[in-house]
């Protein structure tokens, strides 16, 4: 049995042999020679797990004008993150309109306890509830803390996290954990229900 990792999902090839039996026989059989053996290879692939990205809700639906509608650029989308497609996760991104942040949505299976765990990478956690969905709140370490914060949302299978990283040189830009909180309560109604 042979295991093949195929974007997340185990695959098992089962090969099965099958060998044919040597006929001898007792007697002459006229040609002097035996029969040549047979063989034949089967092989079935069957997933034996479901692949984990297809139970995590894509970010890159919410509907243009919901994203619109809390001020932000909706042509600006972005699928992935710089183009690459991190195995697990789902994202999307947009800028604001008058273009002082990034806001991202990045949902995985990863629970809130989990993102509390990481406590090399954030700081600051500060548990909320955002629509009927508990959610938690925090920043990253170090150059960073003062122009991002997360606010990541419960949801069923796994959490969807909301980041507003404000641009260096942005003159006036909203306090990130507030415009995240602000963005993730107008957009909580199209996440997966609890």
């Amino acid at each position: 049995m042979v295991e093949l990792t195929v974007r997340g999902s185990v695959v098992k090839v089962v090969g099965v042999v099958a060998v044919g039996m040597v006929a001898v026989s007792c007697g002459d059989t006229g040609s002097g020679t035996a029969p040549s053996p047979t063989s034949s290879v089967s092989v079935a692939a069957s997933p034996t797990s479901v692949d984990a990205e297809a139970k995590v809700w894509d970010p890159c639906s919410l509907p243009d004008s919901a994203v619109s509608g809390v001020g932000l650029n909706a042509g600006s989308k972005k699928k992935d993150v710089a183009g690459v497609d991190f195995t697990g996760w789902k994202v999307c991104s947009w800028t604001d309109s008058e273009k002082k942040y990034t806001f991202a949505v990045m949902a995985s299976e990863h629970t809130l306890a989990e993102s509390r765990q990481r406590t090399s990478e954030y700081t600051g956690w500060t548990d909320l509830t955002v629509g009927s969905h508990n959610a938690l709140e925090f920043r990253p370490i170090g150059s960073a803390n003062d122009v991002a914060c997360y606010v990541s949302v419960e949801v069923p299978n796994g959490s969807v996290d909301f980041k507003v990283q404000n641009r260096v040189s942005a003159v006036g830009a909203a306090e990130p954990c507030g415009e995240a909180r602000r963005l993730s309560t107008a957009l909580v109604q199209y996440l997966p229900a609890s």
